[in-house]
């Protein structure tokens, strides 16, 4: 009989020991006893210390033995050794027909049962359900109705049993019943009610089924303050209680303890927060300050006791608090990750306060430039048509990343410059100060743009529907905040992407050239000048470049800028940046 047939058995692992790299642990068969459990937990390690003296009192399930179908999917890590005493117990007391009963009803799709105190009620709640063995088919159901059933006599019937459908009347039968065959036999629910015996509460177990005792899960009433560390926000201080559900609560998922520092504290924290792929949020440092290991997700500093966790003392506080205040954000830089301290909201308002009235010189360091994170210092300038811009280096990384170039106000203007002034950046830049008479849709500014995170002024923003229109004798592009963007080539190009959010460009030049085709030469010089300040009525250079092979693709204005560098420079301004990584800020 595959009810239980000694095979209804838990895995019980030593929590510590897991958090430690190490599964100890021993299977334990179900139904047991108080004096077996506690045999279990000694031989287990719990209660036992480990090498600071921090008491191993927490365990849960690795694995589970049970034949029953369904049962396995509802029992969980940490589910009650009482409760799954409980239910062992109670299939353990029923007699061989209430046991295939039970394996029947669970097997047939019970919707009544979802976790183990639902099982545990269905041990009180079968005669809710008929029942009837080694009844496997619709035509076994037929001809037991029709004969053994006691509804029609055999004697009866006589011949006429002869020419019975029995897999058709049983069909029916069990479509008008909703019935269900099972390995067991058929079974169905006469209709009746649920009663609810057993609550779900650990005093609401027979004092004979209860087996943890001295061993089991300790109830919590106390309170312990805690520092809280969630990502991309200063740490605060929290008073939780101490139970292990607060405390998973608290890091949303299972808990992991580890020990970084000398003074007795703890970082508590999800256990599987990268494989969830939580937030990265503070790098853990070794004694030269290089980083070894980043906890993901929100994590809590606690303090140690003798046995458990514990309060952080005022002194432990402000030193974690201050150890731990700025947030964090990450990055690759070659074949390392480095942490970058993160500017808050707060600052971020207060250092665009500052800057409203603030013009970049040579001594500007630490200018805070939206949609980069970190901060950064000025090591070049250039004029270009009249107005200055000025080449930015990061404050922390320096020659390891790439450059920005900012106008006179720290306005970003040009994202990962490595090569200064160049003559292609100095192309960019003088479009992107190219004066123009009247923008393609007045509803959207330039700001607007940037703010959006398409940084290149070069570009002139639109909506769908100017965009719709300037697309009959200009190339409009879809912008994107990343300051990539694709060439527009229908309609639903268009709607696509204004239905996603999403604002579209013409190139400056392009928008220009539009404008004043009504003066042929003009006209004409502007498709064929390579220098685009210098509109004198002479066509200089030759035929425009050619941008077919942008169609339909995203592409950064840097990325065309590299590819249009067909020869080396002449002569490279100075400071030039080596390109030493990947790092992008």
């Amino acid at each position: 009989m595959p009810v239980l047939d000694g095979n209804f058995e838990a895995f019980v692992t030593n929590l510590g020991k897991y958090n430690e790299g190490a599964l100890v642990g021993e299977w334990v068969k179900f139904p047991t006893t108080e004096e077996e459990m506690r045999k279990v937990f000694e031989r287990i390690g719990i209660g036992s210390k480990d090498e600071f003296g921090h008491v191993y009192e927490e365990w849960f399930i690795t694995d589970y033995e049970c034949l029953v179908h369904g049962v396995y999917d509802m029992l969980g890590e940490h589910e009650s050794l009482d409760k799954l005493n409980y239910l062992a117990s109670r299939i353990d007391e029923m007699d061989k027909w209430e046991q295939e009963k039970f394996v029947a009803i669970m097997e047939s799709g019970c919707d009544e049962v979802s976790d183990i105190d639902d099982l545990i009620n269905l041990t009180y709640n079968l005669d809710c359900y008929d029942f009837i063995p080694d009844i496997h088919d619709e035509s076994d159901l037929g001809y037991y109705y029709a004969h053994d059933a006691g509804i029609y006599s055999e004697k009866e019937l006589g011949p006429l049993a002869n020419y019975i459908d029995y897999e058709r009347f049983g069909r029916d039968i069990a479509m008008d019943e909703s019935g269900k065959f099972t390995d067991e036999g058929y079974i169905r629910n006469t209709g009746g009610g649920w009663n609810h015996y057993f609550d779900g509460t650990r005093e609401d177990i027979p004092d004979e089924y209860r087996i943890t005792g001295s061993g089991e899960e300790q109830e919590h009433d106390s309170t312990i303050t805690v520092l809280i560390v969630e990502p991309g926000k200063e740490p605060y201080p929290q008073e939780i209680d101490s139970g292990l559900e607060s405390l998973q609560h608290e890091v949303g998922g299972y808990i992991e303890a580890v020990y970084p520092f000398e003074e007795p504290v703890a970082i508590v924290c999800n256990e599987e927060a990268k494989l969830e792929g939580l937030p990265l949020n503070r790098a853990l440092r070794d004694g030269d300050g290089d980083i070894y290991d980043i906890v993901a997700g929100t994590f809590m500093v606690v303090g140690l006791t003798e046995d458990s966790f514990g309060s952080l003392s005022p002194e432990l506080m402000q030193k974690f608090t201050d150890h731990f205040k700025t947030p964090e954000q990450f990055a690759k830089l070659g074949d390392r990750i480095v942490a970058i301290p993160m500017i808050s909201e707060e600052q971020q308002k207060h250092h665009e306060a500052e800057q409203k009235d603030f013009e970049v010189n040579a001594e500007t360091s630490g200018l805070a430039v939206s949609g980069h994170i970190g901060t950064w210092h000025a090591i070049d300038h250039k004029e270009v048509d009249g107005h200055t811009f000025w080449l930015m280096e990061h404050d922390t990384y320096g020659d390891e990343a790439a450059c920005i170039i900012v106008d006179n106000y720290g306005k970003l203007a040009i994202s990962d410059v490595y090569d200064g002034f160049d003559e292609h950046t100095v192309d960019l830049l003088r479009q992107e100060v190219m004066p123009v008479d009247r923008m393609p849709d007045d509803s959207i500014s330039v700001d607007e743009m940037k703010e959006y995170g398409y940084s290149w002024g070069g570009m002139l923003p639109m909506r769908e529907e100017a965009a719709a229109k300037v697309m009959q004798s200009c190339t409009v592009y879809r912008l994107y905040g990343d300051n990539t963007e694709g060439m527009v080539m229908d309609t639903s190009d268009l709607k696509s992407h204004a239905a996603q959010g999403g604002i579209f460009g013409v190139e400056k030049i392009e928008w220009i050239a539009a404008l004043e085709r009504e003066n042929p030469l003009k006209a004409a010089e502007m498709s064929m000048e390579d220098d685009y300040g210098m509109i004198d009525g002479i066509i200089n250079n030759g035929p425009k470049e050619d941008k077919s092979a942008e169609k339909g693709g995203k592409s950064s204005i840097m990325d065309r800028l590299k590819a249009s560098k067909s020869e080396p420079p002449k002569e490279k301004p100075v400071p030039h940046k080596e390109r030493k990584g990947d790092l992008e800020l």
